[in-house]
């Protein structure tokens, strides 16, 4: 099956977002989630960070489905963009990067050490991008969003994973037109 036909349910239940930990040359360490992750080639990050320093090594430490990682999150929210083919992902972030930069050039600021990215094709074949932000996004708890680019270039939220008392999630899908 093309990943093109995969409905929302099918891909809440078998997208695997994997907890990568990255070690930095002065043993601190940073954790983010990855639409995929090769142990043979820790090079190959897709983490764009501010401070320019790379990891020295990265081990996955976990993986989830959409409604289990809305779980694993404590003060962060995520926005898990879904793409029709890599060119799509890339041409987005680049505009991305771009806005930003056009900010920053004017005088804004932006806090990048609050802002993470990273990219791939997932264990579905989906190219995604994952926006990982710090602060509770939805009634003052965690949340995951799956935002759809696959039919739509400005993209659609598809479904939302809320996170409730103890291991209860809120989870709303939304229709696919």
């Amino acid at each position: 099956m093309s990943s093109d036909n995969l409905t929302v349910k099918e891909i809440v239940e078998d997208l695997q977002i994997l907890r990568v930990r990255y070690e930095l040359p002065d043993s601190s360490a940073f954790v983010r989630y990855e639409p995929r992750f090769d142990d043979s080639q820790p090079e190959e990050l897709t983490v764009h960070s501010s401070w320019g320093v790379p990891s020295v090594g990265a081990d996955k430490t976990g993986k989830f489905t959409l409604p289990n990682l809305v779980n694993e999150l404590q003060y962060a929210y995520i926005l898990a963009h879904m793409f029709p083919n890599v060119q799509a992902m890339e041409y987005f972030l680049a505009g991305f990067d771009t806005s930003l930069s056009q900010l920053e050039f004017i005088g804004g600021n932006y806090d990048f050490d609050r802002m993470w990215i990273s990219s791939g094709v997932s264990n579905l074949g989906i190219p995604m991008a994952i926006f990982l932000g710090q602060r509770n996004a939805v009634n003052g708890q965690p949340s995951v969003t799956l935002v759809d680019h696959r039919k739509e270039a400005t993209g659609q939220v598809v479904y939302r994973a809320v996170r409730g008392a103890g291991e209860h999630v809120g989870e709303d899908f939304y229709s696919e037109e």
